[in-house]
């Protein structure tokens, strides 16, 4: 049984317990002076023996209540059996310390004088009773430790998200800088300058098209997750303009699944594929390159692809995310969001260019 972390001081419980006794002890004492009759002290020692002893058994009661608890990982007969078990135990547990506790309370105060054979057989006598009413009670805190165990899942689930959504946003942020670096910016600058003179109107066209990727990407500060029409969006225009820098050296051919443009992807998600696949495919050969941008839908998940057909690489995967920073990042921001549930995948050769091909679950 893993180690439970108690929901509070075990100190606490103690003086948790103390404090019932004080209140059923006023209580009876209260319906005494009504009735008239003397106050029996022996029942606030009854009291006091009774609500110490589950004080003194709370961290234990506490785990065997979470263990009992566990609905997720045992069938329903397993979880019955485990509480009946659980409270069976504590129900012992409980009435052969309150015992000791009571008739030693008794001798030390001086009320009676009990022999051990008396106090046995009083205990046996009364324990039918007494295990109902322990029963009863183990009932109470079951609900009372389960309730808490609850909140406090509640809570861990909460400071989770938070700081996920904290970890998502630091990552957008090294995802900006990486993305629209300002060598590209520099770049597309220096285009545009240059075509102002021989051809305006493409000129007027890429300084649109840069505009749409630049607003795109201040958007992304406030939002996480996009529809892959958006993302889509953002890719042909900053392939456009890398087009025109290339001097349409660069073909592009997309291959886009209907049913998959509505689909949720973390935006920015493909920048740093296809600028993996001109900075390290295209950009570096004098000839003519060409990328495919492809998504697709199985059973479930979105499957996005990056494909070139440049000089490719001799390294592997793990060495190419560990010298890729865009590459890392990309597969750091799918762990965050999707834990073990997405794929990242990346396939090359050295003169055969690369596939790098992303695998999510389909949310619309």
């Amino acid at each position: 049984m893993p180690r439970q972390k108690l929901p509070f001081p075990y100190i606490y419980a103690i003086i948790i317990s103390f404090v019932f006794a004080l209140l059923w002890g006023l209580t009876f004492y209260l319906s005494t002076l009504y009735t008239k009759k003397d106050y029996p002290y022996v029942e606030l020692i009854l009291y006091f023996a009774n609500y110490a002893t589950w004080g003194l058994l709370y961290p234990l009661a506490y785990r065997l209540i979470i263990w009992a608890g566990q609905f997720k990982e045992v069938k329903i007969p397993v979880l019955i059996f485990r509480i009946l078990l659980s409270g069976l135990i504590l129900a012992i547990l409980h009435e052969t310390i309150s015992n000791i506790l009571f008739f030693s309370s008794l001798e030390i105060f001086g009320y009676e004088n009990v022999s051990a054979k008396r106090a046995f057989m009083h205990a046996i006598g009364i324990l039918p009773a007494a295990m109902m009413t322990r029963l009863i009670e183990f009932g109470i805190l079951f609900a009372v430790f389960t309730g808490l165990e609850y909140q406090r899942k509640f809570r861990d689930k909460q400071i989770e998200l938070a700081q996920t959504e904290s970890q998502l946003s630091g990552a957008q942020l090294n995802a900006l800088r990486l993305q629209l670096q300002p060598h590209f910016l520099f770049n597309t600058l220096n285009t545009i300058s240059s075509l102002v003179d021989i051809d305006k109107k493409r000129a007027q066209k890429i300084l649109s098209q840069l505009g749409s990727l630049l607003r795109f990407v201040l958007d992304q500060n406030r939002r996480h997750m996009v529809a892959l029409r958006e993302e889509l969006d953002f890719i042909k225009n900053y392939l456009n303009i890398e087009q025109v820098r290339f001097l349409d050296r660069l073909t592009i051919s997309y291959n886009l699944a209907p049913e998959t443009l509505d689909a949720l992807v973390p935006s920015l998600l493909l920048q740093p594929l296809v600028e993996n696949a001109i900075k390290h495919g295209f950009a570096n050969q004098t000839g003519e390159g060409h990328i495919e941008v492809k998504s697709e839908r199985q059973n479930g998940e979105i499957l996005l692809t990056v494909k070139d057909d440049g000089n490719g690489s001799s390294k592997d995967s793990n060495q190419l995310l560990s010298s890729g920073i865009g590459l890392l990042n990309v597969k750091k921001r799918l762990e965050l969001i999707y834990k073990d549930k997405a794929k990242l995948k990346i396939d090359t050769q050295l003169g055969h260019g690369f596939n790098v091909q992303i695998c999510i679950p389909y949310q619309s």
